[in-house]
């Protein structure tokens, strides 16, 4: 993509931010790659005057991972409370999550799984999914992913300790919506959350100039995509890990 082409994919998503979402990206802005796709998240992320407070990690089918940021300003501890009049919609994944405690450079060679861990913490979170498109399911990836692959918040409960040695593909999840079940715990289809942890630290540290204090990463839905509704409150009960909740009052 030209860069006349991604800062019109980026004005597009910025307007849809704040009026009504579109039903895409203009066909001359439409993303080609993930390189275009990054490229339209971080002129998004500059014409909102955001900043980065985390990632979302997955599987890309190109191989390796993909990544899109958490704007700082949608980050928050538990319980929190987030008006449901700020979503377009309000889809719920929990999700194991990790914060980054100590800031991580560029590396001379990849860091490895221990030194990651050693800089980081585990929260249980919520993701609150939201989208910019009408209906963003309908849509290529490309498209969804240079809309922060439809994150709209997320919610982080207090550090677990004592975690290692747990199968975290398979964590002890239940979730309710005001008290009554509202999604099943199916596990982490993408494998592993800490191996994509360690990925996305090496990805952002190499092609972003480091990893900064604060960052959290969130490794992907062990729940599924479940909507709610605004007035809901969603406690996700971790076992041993804790908990996160989140409302969406009116």
């Amino acid at each position: 993509m030209s860069p006349e082409q991604i800062e019109a994919a980026a004005a597009a998503l910025v307007t849809a931010r704040q009026a009504q979402p579109i039903s895409g990206l203009p066909e001359t802005g439409r993303p080609q790659s993930e390189a275009d796709s990054y490229a339209i998240q971080a002129s998004v992320l500059r014409r909102l005057g955001e900043n980065v407070g985390g990632y979302k990690v997955g599987l890309s089918p190109e191989g390796g991972i993909f990544c899109a940021p958490i704007y700082g300003s949608k980050v928050h501890a538990s319980p929190a409370r987030l008006p449901a009049r700020g979503f377009h919609l309000i889809g719920i994944e929990c999700e194991i999550g990790f914060r980054v405690n100590q800031a991580l450079p560029v590396p001379a060679t990849p860091y490895s799984r221990d030194e990651v861990l050693a800089a980081a913490s585990l929260h249980p979170t919520i993701e609150v999914v939201d989208s910019r498109y009408q209906d963003f399911r309908s849509l290529d990836r490309l498209q969804v992913l240079a809309d922060n692959f439809s994150n709209g918040a997320l919610v982080y409960g207090a550090a677990a300790s004592e975690w290692q040695g747990m199968d975290l593909v398979h964590p002890p999840i239940a979730v309710t919506a005001d008290g009554k079940p509202f999604a099943d715990c199916t596990g982490l289809r993408a494998g592993d959350p800490i191996g994509l942890f360690v990925e996305l630290v090496n990805f952002v540290a190499n092609k972003r100039g480091g990893v900064p204090a604060g960052t959290f990463v969130t490794t992907g839905t062990h729940t599924g995509l479940v909507f709610t509704e605004p007035g809901v409150t969603i406690r996700a009960e971790y076992g041993p890990l804790g908990r996160a909740e989140v409302s969406f009052p009116a």
